[in-house]
């Protein structure tokens, strides 16, 4: 790619990050991701003469990632009621409550937290959210190939663990709050199911573990915070992904002979990442498998999902979401990997061992799809933190980003013509 292509996209990415990081956070369900989303609109507009479409959703925020404090009050107040057992006169009834709770915690979390699903939304406040789609279809009008490029418009809730302690505590913290509740949902079984008194002899142990169980479990209360003003601004996590697919979109529209003629390009700037995937399953549904809506179909459409480039030595290709058991297309992966080692930034292939990412919804319909990334992906004290601001990092990084999405687009389009 010429320089001095490479460069304005660079600048041109980092100078749209920082003027959407003045919006401040972007909650999933916020009135702030909102005026983002309609700011959103206007900047496509500006910078494309185009107009993009506002698709609304609606979603519960707080009923996945955001409802972990809250899961953490739950099981102290479970181990609380078990405490309660050493009164003779409500043993019986006080360890069965202490089960119900502990157990239905994990009915819960399992489906919700983990699994990304919406089985118990109905317990929690409505919001809306919005996708924000603009198309430039293919100038043969026959639309054989479409690649889609994707990065969400929302921000994270700041993460209290990593933002004000030692990042690299951050995870041993959290796994100890996840299997504090598991031990003691153990205990409590053996407890109620056996009829042991908490002060008999030999028993020690069913008091000893559940105090450090609960202990162990307060981690997930001070997991993260609901401050508002104290959320991720989101500079790289994802302003730097809506950025470069805006970009990459106008670098096509200026360009359109760099594309087959029966190509379409569209950019899609997500909401509601950080809650679940609330955005991307939306788009999927609003456009998979309708009649006349031909924008996803299997065999034809790409999905390059781009969240979070900013770390110059950590260009990497995210290949599935382990806690999804989704695994993208391995070709489509290999191509982002010869794409970025051509362009000699010693790429890696990792995979989210926790979470998820906007390629998963696509992928579980059969849509070929991967998530490109350049991030460390160790905790961090700016990642889903206040500290992520657009001065950590430089355009120079998003510029060998936008490098990445030019070549691997070209490798997209002789691998669908292969196929």
């Amino acid at each position: 790619m010429d320089a001095k292509i490479k460069e304005t996209a660079g600048k041109n990415v980092m100078a749209f990050v920082k003027k959407f990081e003045k919006h401040g956070p972007r909650l999933p369900g916020s009135i702030e991701e909102q005026k983002a989303a309609d700011a959103l609109v206007k900047e496509v507009k500006l910078q494309t003469g185009l107009d993009a479409k506002k698709e609304e959703f609606t979603l519960r925020p707080h009923s996945g990632v955001a409802s972990i404090p809250i899961l953490g009050v739950w099981g102290i107040v479970s181990m609380i009621f078990y405490f309660l057992t050493y009164i003779k006169a409500v043993e019986l009834a006080f360890g069965i409550v202490s089960l119900v709770l502990i157990n239905a915690m994990w009915i819960f979390a399992v489906p919700q937290v983990f699994r990304y699903k919406m089985w118990f939304e109905i317990f929690f406040k409505k919001a809306k959210s919005s996708n924000i789609t603009c198309e430039l279809p293919a100038r043969s009008g026959k639309n054989d190939i479409t690649l889609i490029y994707s990065g969400h418009i929302d921000t994270s809730w700041n993460w209290n663990l990593a933002a004000y302690g030692s990042p690299k505590k951050m995870i041993p913290l959290t796994v100890i709050g996840i299997f504090s509740p598991i031990i003691f949902l153990v205990v409590a079984w053996i407890k109620v199911v056996g009829g042991y008194d908490l002060g008999s002899e030999g028993h020690a142990w069913l008091t000893i573990v559940p105090i450090i169980t609960t202990i162990g479990t307060v981690p997930l209360v001070l997991f993260l915070s609901y401050n508002k003003k104290k959320a991720s601004p989101g500079a790289m996590d994802n302003l730097t992904g809506v950025g470069l697919a805006l970009e990459v979109f106008k670098y096509y529209q200026t360009n359109p002979e760099l594309l087959p003629d029966n190509c379409r390009i569209v950019f899609a700037g997500l909401g509601s990442e950080e809650a679940g995937l609330r955005g991307s399953f939306a788009y999927v549904k609003e456009h998979f498998g309708k009649e006349g809506d031909d924008l996803l179909i299997k065999g034809k459409t790409y999905v390059v999902n781009i969240d979070s480039v900013a770390d110059a030595d950590h260009f990497e290709v995210v290949q599935g979401d382990l806690w999804q058991t989704t695994f993208f297309n391995k070709d489509l992966c290999n191509l982002a990997v010869d794409a970025m080692t051509e362009l000699n930034l010693d790429p890696k292939r990792i995979y989210n061992p926790i979470g998820g990412c906007d390629s998963t919804p696509f992928h579980k319909k059969g849509i070929d799809t991967f998530t490109f990334a350049a991030q460390d992906p160790v905790a961090s004290d700016y990642y889903h933190t206040f500290r992520d601001v657009s001065a950590r990092f430089s355009d120079k990084v998003v510029a060998n980003g936008f490098d990445v999405l030019i070549n691997v687009t070209d490798k997209i389009i002789d691998y669908h013509n292969k196929r």
